[in-house]
């Protein structure tokens, strides 16, 4: 009977013309992009830049090595992602490795987007090592899965206790927002319930064979992006300096993630700021806001954007000099 049900759903779901899926997913990204350039256009009329670069400088120099190492955390916890992806695709490659990869692919992933950053490169690290084309594939997916459930579990929380403070122009309030923590609390729940009841369950999708882990590895996978999600959120609560609830700091960022998702903004850029300072406007001047969430932004996304970007040519030198040497000379 739930196979009829499922079954029957989707193929409703499937009724609905691709192109009529991709204009509504084109206009919510309209949608989107309106409300926050609308917010962008609120902000910047009337923001003193004398003061935000002003605000900037003034943060005291522990404050910033203090987020620089909470970053560098945030970071190795994050690869711990592509760790337990090891295990659960059974490569061997080294610990190690794996998660430099993983950290230089999330570097790029947050600055220029999943496909480039994500994927891109862990496909071409992984085959450089020797690795078929299957194994970044399903590391990157067990990865985006182990970060999007851990997502649900925080935000999920965080929006069900109404500690999360919204924008103004959002006008659907607090309750919209339980709801919709509500929701990302049972489907996060319902992945790791499943696991814990069909361990081992197999289905092909198309020449694709996915098997659902067990208990244990799916309560390993919340665990590693609950720590994820909050070490990103606790380095803007430190250049907040802390006069910001860590609740609302980290809140703001993950709808603010999901805003940057849809609008398909590299790393969010502009997103973040502007519905930052929309929502946390009740706590400190906009001013101060938005100096910290550019700090945040230079700790978070372009500081390991360009140690990724010096990482990934480093490794791109040496597998050049590394095959000139192996090619044989001619006779």
């Amino acid at each position: 009977m739930d196979t009829f049900r499922i079954r029957t759903t989707r193929r409703r779901w499937t009724r609905i013309s691709p192109r009529v899926r991709r204009s509504l997913g084109r206009w919510l990204a309209v949608l989107v992009v309106g409300v926050v350039a609308g917010m962008l256009y609120y902000l910047a009329r009337d923001v003193d830049w004398p003061g935000v670069w002003k605000a900037v400088r003034a943060l005291p120099r522990p404050t910033i090595a203090m987020a620089i190492a909470v970053a560098l955390s945030g970071y190795l916890a994050y690869s711990f992602m592509d760790i337990l992806g090891r295990r659960y695709i059974g490569h061997k490659l080294p610990l190690f490795s794996v998660a430099g990869i993983a950290m230089l692919s999330y570097a790029l992933n947050l600055n220029l987007g999943m496909l480039l950053g994500g994927f891109a490169t862990r496909l071409r690290l992984y085959l450089r090592m020797g690795c078929r084309k299957s194994v970044p594939t399903r590391v990157a997916l067990f990865s985006a899965l182990s970060n999007w459930v851990g997502f649900g579990w925080v935000a999920g929380a965080l929006f069900v206790s109404g500690a999360v403070p919204l924008p103004q122009t959002i006008d659907w309030g607090q309750d919209g927002l339980r709801i919709v923590g509500v929701v990302l609390l049972a489907l996060s729940g319902a992945y790791v319930l499943a696991c814990l009841k069909y361990p081992g369950r197999t289905w092909m999708v198309r020449r694709w064979r996915i098997v659902l882990p067990g208990a244990r590895m799916a309560l390993a996978q919340s665990l590693s992006a609950i720590l994820s999600w909050g070490l990103m959120g606790l380095v803007l609560y430190v250049v907040l300096q802390e006069r910001v609830p860590y609740a609302a700091a980290l809140g703001v960022l993950l709808y603010a993630s999901v805003a940057a998702l849809v609008v398909r903004v590299p790393g969010g850029l502009g997103t973040t700021e502007a519905i930052t300072v929309a929502a946390l406007g009740k706590y400190l001047p906009p001013v101060d806001i938005l100096g910290a969430v550019l700090t945040y932004r230079a700790v978070y996304f372009l500081l390991p954007l360009a140690l990724a970007l010096l990482a990934f040519g480093v490794v791109e030198a040496k597998w050049s000099i590394r095959r000139r040497v192996s090619r044989p000379t001619p006779q």
